[in-house]
C-alpha cells in the first residue's frame, strides 16, 4: 500500500497549482486546453483509448514523447518550487506498507507523520506563536468513510502512534481532476509507486524528491516512512537507510 502526498502553506496553494497548469500549457500542442488535461501519472503513462464503457482519455492523442515531457516538467515544478514565506516550506509525506493491515498502517502513518510536522512547528515558534494546524485533502476513494471514522478515533483516543492533535477536521476528499494540489499529490505516490513497486526500481520521478520529504533533523527522513520486514536484513531505500544506527567509529590511539 502506497500513500502520497504533499503538504503547503494555504498562501502558496494559487501559486502552485497556477505553475503546473503553466508546465501543461508549455509542452503541450497548440490549442489544447490545460484544464483538459488530468496530471494523472499512470494514464499518462499508459493512457486508455475508450471502449463501450469508459471513452478515451484526453492523453491518448497525445504522443508520448510529449506526455513523457509534461510529467518532467510537472515533476520539476514540485522539485523547484519556492513558498512565499521560507519558514514554511513545501513538505512531501508518503507512507509505503507491507504486510497485513496494511491499508490501516499507511494511513495512519502518513497523518501522524503530517500531525508531528506541525507540532513540530509550533514549538519551534514558541509560547506566542500561532498554533500550527493543517487540513488533508484526499482523492475520492471507495474507502473514504473508514479513513475518517479512523482519523476521528486517533483524534480523541491514541492509537498505535499517538494522538493527532493538530488536524482541523478528518480528512475531506475531492474529485483529483478538479485540483492540482491533488494531482501533485498523485505524482508523489506514482513516483514512489515505481520506485517500490517494481521488481527493477525505476528511480527517474522519485531521485529528485528524496530531499523533500519533511526530515529537519539527525538526517532521518521522517516524511516518508517504508514498513517492511527487509529494514531488519538491511533495505538500502532512502527512508530506512536514514533510520539504521550508523555502525560504531573505531577506537584509536
Amino acid at each position: 500500500m502506497i500513500l502520497g502526498g504533499i503538504a503547503l502553506h494555504e498562501r502558496d496553494a494559487w501559486y502552485l497549482q497556477n505553475r503546473l497548469t503553466d508546465a501543461v500549457r508549455r509542452v503541450l500542442p497548440a490549442g489544447c486546453d490545460p484544464a483538459d488535461f488530468e496530471l494523472h501519472a499512470s494514464e499518462m503513462k499508459s493512457p486508455t483509448h475508450g471502449n463501450q464503457n469508459r471513452p478515451p482519455s484526453g492523453w491518448a492523442a497525445i504522443p508520448q514523447a510529449v506526455r513523457e515531457r509534461v510529467l518532467a516538467e510537472a515533476y520539476r515544478v514540485i522539485r523547484t518550487y519556492r513558498p512565499v514565506d521560507h519558514r514554511f516550506p513545501v513538505a512531501l509525506f508518503g507512507s509505503v506498507v507491507e504486510g497485513p493491515d496494511r491499508e490501516r498502517r499507511a494511513y495512519e502513518e502518513i497523518l501522524h507523520k503530517f500531525d508531528e510536522m506541525l507540532n513540530r512547528r509550533t514549538r519551534e515558534r514558541g509560547e506566542r506563536g500561532e498554533r500550527e494546524t493543517g487540513f488533508v485533502v484526499h482523492d475520492k476513494r471507495a474507502i473514504e468513510r473508514d479513513v475518517q471514522r479512523a482519523a476521528q478515533n486517533w483524534r480523541e483516543i491514541a492509537g498505535r502512534m499517538g494522538t493527532l492533535t493538530h488536524l482541523a477536521d478528518v480528512p475531506v476528499f475531492a474529485d483529483s481532476k478538479a485540483s492540482r494540489l491533488l494531482q501533485a499529490a498523485d505524482l508523489v505516490s506514482w513516483a514512489l509507486w515505481r520506485y517500490y513497486g517494481l521488481t527493477t526500481p525505476d528511480t527517474r520521478w522519485a531521485s529528485g524528491l528524496w530531499s523533500l520529504f519533511d526530515g529537519p533533523d539527525g538526517g532521518v527522513m521522517h516524511g516518508l516512512i517504508h514498513v517492511s520486514p527487509r529494514f531488519r536484513s538491511g533495505c538500502t531505500c532512502p527512508p530506512c537507510a536514514s533510520r539504521r544506527p550508523l555502525p560504531p567509529a573505531p577506537l584509536t590511539e
